[in-house]
Order: C-alpha cells, then sequence, then structure tokens
C-alpha cells in the first residue's frame, strides 16, 4: 500500500512540475541578470497549403478536408500515401488473423464438451 502511495505521490510531482514548465512565463524561467530583454524571434510560415483550387474560406473549420482544399501529398507517410495503405492492409489481416483464432478455439471447446 504503501508502495502504491509512493508510486502516485511521485506521478503527481512529476505532472505539477512538468506543468509549471510549461505554463510558466518564458520570462520567469530566463535568468535575472537584469540586462536588456532580446527581441523575439521571427518566425515564418510555410503557406504551401493556401495554393488550393477553392477558396480559403470554403476549406477552413471542416472536421474533413474537402476535395481540391490543400496540396497532393508526396510522402508516403501521408494521407492515402503508400504507407497508410499498408498499415491499413496489416491490421486488417491482424484482425481476421484474431478472429480465425478466436472462431478455431470456440469450435475446439463445443467439439470437446460435445464428446462429454
Amino acid at each position: 500500500m504503501r508502495r502504491a502511495v509512493v508510486i502516485v505521490l511521485s506521478a503527481f510531482l512529476a505532472g505539477l512540475l512538468a506543468a509549471v514548465c510549461v505554463l510558466a512565463p518564458a520570462n520567469a524561467l530566463a535568468d535575472s541578470s537584469g540586462g536588456a530583454q532580446s527581441t523575439a524571434p521571427t518566425t515564418t510560415i510555410d503557406t504551401s497549403f493556401l495554393d488550393t483550387k477553392r477558396q480559403l474560406t470554403e476549406c477552413v473549420n471542416h472536421s474533413v478536408q474537402l476535395p481540391d482544399c490543400g496540396v497532393v501529398s508526396s510522402a508516403p507517410g501521408a494521407r492515402g500515401g503508400a504507407l497508410q495503405l499498408a498499415t491499413f492492409a496489416i491490421l486488417t489481416l491482424a484482425i481476421a488473423f484474431i478472429a480465425w483464432r478466436v472462431v478455431r478455439s470456440i469450435r475446439a471447446r463445443d467439439a470437446a464438451l460435445g464428446s462429454r
């Protein structure tokens, strides 16, 4: 019991520490030497997704991507790529194998119970 309490307490403290590190303002964690603050770094935004055949206002706020919104994927791991199809095939085969094993076990059990 004591071991479980220690594990739960340490997990809680680790989560609390992670939350403090994530939610703390950036200047609170920076060195407090009193020096001049540096300017915020500039960021660049990749706007390749804006090259669509539809108006951008038609493409936003949809849980499922509409046709002609976005660019054609070139990576094999992207939506509709070869890796996604291979993953679907492997999962389908795995589920079929599990179903086959369950049916086989039920038939073996029924045969064993029927012979009694």
